[in-house]
């Protein structure tokens, strides 16, 4: 059986993102999708699925997103975990991640630092930029002079985020994309695949955190995304793990669900915070 590894756990951090009866079609705005500056917290739970890998799990999740299509997009993370699995041993994971990327989708800059019971376990600094042919070159900073490159199609998390939206406006029931979001180091790419339910309305919104029945939220449409996450290289199409969550128009998402094969992770919001939106510069 696997064990609780911070390779796994790791995973949950980047993500920032059903088939069921058709969703109602929207007009995407002339202007496009503009996604929300704001700050959430998250309170982080064992989920209903624990099997025998995971007997408790708490701790908190915040996010800051800032920055529009001309200055480029900011993500500051940090995530305060408390772990326990059946062989009676506790884990104390502390996750921070700071993310840039450019508006057009060029460049990619990324820090990630992982301690483990006060331990240092990744420690990674570095840029990804986008080459003629779509793929992209990474450069890193920390652990110095390492460098990789990803072919094909790739999308850098706020891009994905507006391309997922997009998707949903239109009706569409499934998105794909490969997705480069730092994870690991810069070491990966994982190929994603989400299913877009109907859209919530009516009795069906009751499934938000009271910290999103909000007014500024109120009329942001919003559906039930389940996003599965695979490592790039062949053999079966089974998901690292799957991220169930709501997923609102303006980018703000909810309800978050991280199923892993042995066990799942619940992250309820319990604090949201609108920011103010940011006038292009240039």
């Amino acid at each position: 059986m696997e064990r609780i590894t911070p390779r796994l756990l790791a995973a949950t951090l980047l993500a920032p993102l059903l088939v069921a009866a058709p969703a109602l079609a929207q007009s995407v705005p002339p202007g496009g999708i503009q996604l929300q500056p704001h700050r959430i917290a998250y309170e982080i739970s064992l989920g209903a699925r624990s099997g025998s890998a995971l007997t408790a799990a708490s701790g908190l999740m915040a996010l800051e997103f800032t920055g529009n299509r001309c200055d480029g997009f900011v993500t500051n993370f940090r995530q305060a975990t408390m772990l326990a699995d059946s062989d009676g041993q506790s884990r104390n994971l502390d996750f921070r991640v700071n993310l840039w990327e450019e508006g057009a989708g060029k460049r990619f800059r990324f820090t990630v630092k992982n301690d483990v019971n006060g331990q240092t376990t990744r420690d990674a600094d570095g840029e990804a930029q986008r080459v003629r042919d779509g793929s992209v070159s990474v450069a890193m900073k920390k652990p110095r002079g390492k460098k990789g490159d990803f072919d094909g199609n790739i999308l850098f998390p706020s891009a994905m985020m507006i391309q997922l939206v997009e998707a949903a406006l239109k009706g569409e029931r499934r998105y794909e994309a490969r997705l480069f979001d730092g994870s690991e180091g810069g070491e990966k790419v994982f190929e994603t695949v989400a299913s877009i339910g109907p859209l919530l309305e009516g009795d069906r919104n009751r499934r938000l955190e009271p910290a999103l029945q909000v007014s500024s939220l109120e009329k942001v449409p919003r559906w039930p995304v389940s996003m599965a996450y695979f490592d790039g290289g062949p053999g079966d199409r089974v998901p690292v793990y799957t991220m169930k969550s709501v997923t609102f128009a303006n980018g703000v998402v909810s309800d978050l669900l991280f199923e892993f094969p042995e066990f799942s992770l619940a992250a309820k919001a319990v604090r949201y915070e609108p920011l103010p939106e940011e006038a292009c510069t240039r």
